[in-house]
């Protein structure tokens, strides 16, 4: 049975692997080839289809061309035609706008022309195939118009037997369309003019019309289905009309690498032949008939190819299949023997030295390989029988090197196990021995703080203790200022009103001096009226009772002038007085004011005195709690710290005890080493 691993397997690989890679390189050379020649004979018939092509578009472009030019002519001869007849001559010779336009639409719908215009011989329109023309306007823009100066060549000197005619074709822009009485812009247009005839054979009128290219021109169209090509009428590189496609608008331009145009959408092929100088006739072909021959032969040429590749493919399989079976007989001829010898060195690697090997008797490389297993064989039972000899003393002596290298080991652990040990006890004596001095001082440390506690409790029990006095005669105080404030408000208000009574015994004094003043001016006209009585009565000389009247008159009015006199001087001294009086009592009104503004400002600071001294005796009072708080803390701090100080000597203790054990247990070790290695 073959095995991946044996070199008859591994040979047959190798030379089928090899075969197989020959058999590849030349199958794919064949291919590239095959591939290679059907491409540049593709290359070649391509060349040759787009030649004929382009021969065939050449001449349908130029018979379309034909075509186009042949509608140009038919539309100068339906001109013609309708200018000589005799109902049109008539018509125009009226000058009857009616009549000319039902005449004209007719034949111009007949005849397929878009329009006709009527002139005279001094290009005035008057006349035109529809109603609906402005003649004004297309009067005025006729005579602006380029065309107008050929239109009056055929309109002066003219022959009945040889008659000048215009025959042009142009693109109509919106002022030639106006001109023309066109309803807008034309790409392309024909422009026919034909001379009118009188009976003395004189021009007296013209005809001017034109037709504009289809963008689906009839003609073309019956020319596209009975030739069976696209046609296209191109301005530049945009087309104006076509025929035999489904677009209806396509443009071309040249294409790459190729003597034929190509469509803007890339689905024709194209060949051009120019018409009436601007423009281009265009004749189209799909671009699937160029390449159905050229795909043809490549359909050809691969269905050619496979069939070889299939004949090469079943050939190297025969052949692989060949060489496959001759090498497997090869190589069972060669690797026999070997296997027959792998078995007897297997043999040999389990102890059997007396398997037989054959193929001693060869002379070839076998031969020697089997001879040298024979030696193998006779080496491996002599060194066999040796070292069992040598194994007892070995076992022996690596057992007793294995005993003393663990003595060894043991004893080094140990003695690492042992200082670590004491080491340990060592630093835990040592932290414990200074842990119990920490302990000390902070036992002292916690007495004193007690001391100083039970101080601060005691001295912020006599700051809340005076504190509360201080509140206590602050709120006293408060109290006092407030009943002063209240006297203070009192006496103000008394100063008001005396301020007010001392105002109105001024008025009553100034009421005083007015009545007194009229009683002076009494007194002045009892004087006035005493003199004119004694001046009478000087007059009168008899009478003495009126004299005396008089005087008594007289007298009476001295007595008035004279009291009204000392009751004017005591009501000045009253006035000023007074007066003093008032603004003593407003100064003293003016005075108590401020003085019971600032004793309301002294009672409202000792009132916010009174609240901080509250907080100051609260705060205190809480001081006073946390310090007994603290007080009680430092006596469970002292008690924990003695504690730790009792435990920190028992921490001592158990730490000699386990020096004591470690040094107890390293001389027993000791002992115990000395006496398995004695």
């Amino acid at each position: 049975m073959l095995r991946l691993s044996s070199l008859s397997t591994r040979l047959i690989i190798a030379v089928v692997a090899t075969a197989t890679a020959a058999f590849a390189a030349s199958f794919g050379l064949t291919i590239v080839r095959l591939d290679q020649g059907l491409e540049r004979q593709a290359e070649q018939l391509n060349r040759l289809s787009q030649e004929k092509l382009g021969q065939r578009l050449d001449g349908e472009a130029r018979l379309a061309g034909a075509r186009v030019e042949g509608l140009f002519s038919s539309t100068g001869g339906r001109l013609e035609s309708i200018a000589q007849r005799a109902d049109v001559v008539k018509a125009i010779s009226s000058a009857n706008v009616v009549a000319i336009s039902e005449l004209l639409g007719r034949a111009a719908q007949a005849a397929d022309i878009d329009g006709i215009l009527v002139v005279d011989t001094k290009l005035r329109v008057f006349g035109a195939d529809s109603d609906k023309t402005d003649i004004v306007i297309v009067n005025r823009a006729l005579q602006e118009s380029p065309l107008a100066q050929e239109i009056r060549a055929i309109l002066v000197d003219n022959d009945r037997k040889r008659p000048r005619v215009l025959r042009r074709t142009i693109e109509v822009d919106e002022h030639a369309a106006q001109a023309l009485g066109a309803r807008g812009s034309m790409p392309l247009a024909f422009v026919v003019a034909e001379p009118i005839f009188d009976d003395f054979g004189d021009v007296f009128a013209a005809l001017v019309a034109h037709r504009s290219l289809r963008g689906r021109e009839a003609t073309l169209e019956a020319f596209s289905r009975l030739d069976g090509a696209g046609v296209a009428v191109v301005a530049g590189e945009k087309s104006i009309s076509v025929a035999g496609i489904a677009a209806n608008a396509i443009g071309v331009s040249p294409a790459p690498d190729s003597s034929l145009l190509r469509s803007n959408d890339g689905k024709f092929w194209s060949r051009c032949e120019p018409i009436f100088e601007r423009w281009r006739l265009c004749a189209l072909a799909p671009v699937a008939e160029l390449h159905a021959l050229r795909n043809e032969l490549v359909r050809v040429g691969e269905a050619e190819g496979r069939s070889l590749a299939l004949w090469l493919i079943g050939a190297a399989i025969v052949s692989l299949l060949t060489f496959a079976g001759v090498m497997l007989l090869l190589s069972q001829h060669i690797t026999r023997p070997l296997m027959q010898i792998t078995e007897a060195v297997r043999a040999v690697a389990r102890g059997d030295w007396k398997s037989e090997v054959t193929g001693v008797e060869r002379v070839d490389e076998v031969g020697d390989i089997a001879r040298a297993v024979i030696v193998l064989q006779r080496s491996l039972q002599e060194r066999d029988r040796l070292r069992s000899d040598v194994a007892h003393a070995e076992s022996v002596k690596k057992r007793r090197e294995a005993l003393e290298d663990a003595i060894r080991r043991f004893d080094r652990i140990m003695r690492s196990v042992l200082l670590s040990v004491s080491n340990s006890v060592e630093t835990m004596d040592e932290t414990a021995r200074e842990l119990a001095r920490v302990s000390a001082v902070a036992e002292g440390e916690a007495v004193e703080a007690a001391f100083v506690s039970e101080n601060t409790v005691s001295n912020v029990s006599s700051v809340r203790s005076a504190t509360e006095r201080l509140s206590a005669a602050i709120s006293e105080t408060v109290d006092g200022i407030r009943q002063a404030s209240d006297v203070i408000a009192l006496s103000n208000t008394a100063a008001r009103s005396a301020s007010a009574s001392a105002e109105g015994l001024a008025r009553t004094t100034a009421e005083i001096d007015a009545i007194m003043r009229a009683i002076a001016e009494i007194a002045a006209q009892t004087n006035a009226l005493a003199l004119n009585a004694t001046v009478q009565a000087s007059r009168a000389a008899g009478s003495g009772n009126f004299a005396a009247v008089v005087s008594d008159i007289k007298t009476l009015a001295s007595r008035i002038g004279n009291a009204n006199e000392d009751i004017t001087q005591r009501l000045a001294t009253i006035r000023g007085a007074t007066g003093e009086t008032v603004g003593s009592v407003r100064s003293i009104v003016q005075k108590l004011d401020i003085v019971l503004h600032q004793t309301r400002a002294i009672a409202l600071a000792m009132e916010r005195q009174d609240a901080v001294t509250r907080e100051i005796a609260e705060s205190m009072s809480a001081a006073a709690n946390g310090s007994v708080n603290v007080s009680s803390s430092v006596e469970r701090l002292k008690a924990t710290i003695e504690d730790a100080r009792g435990a920190s000597m028992k921490v001592v203790t158990k730490a000699t005890d386990m020096a004591d054990e470690a040094h107890r247990l390293d001389s027993t070790v000791k002992s115990f080493l000395r006496e398995v290695t004695a």
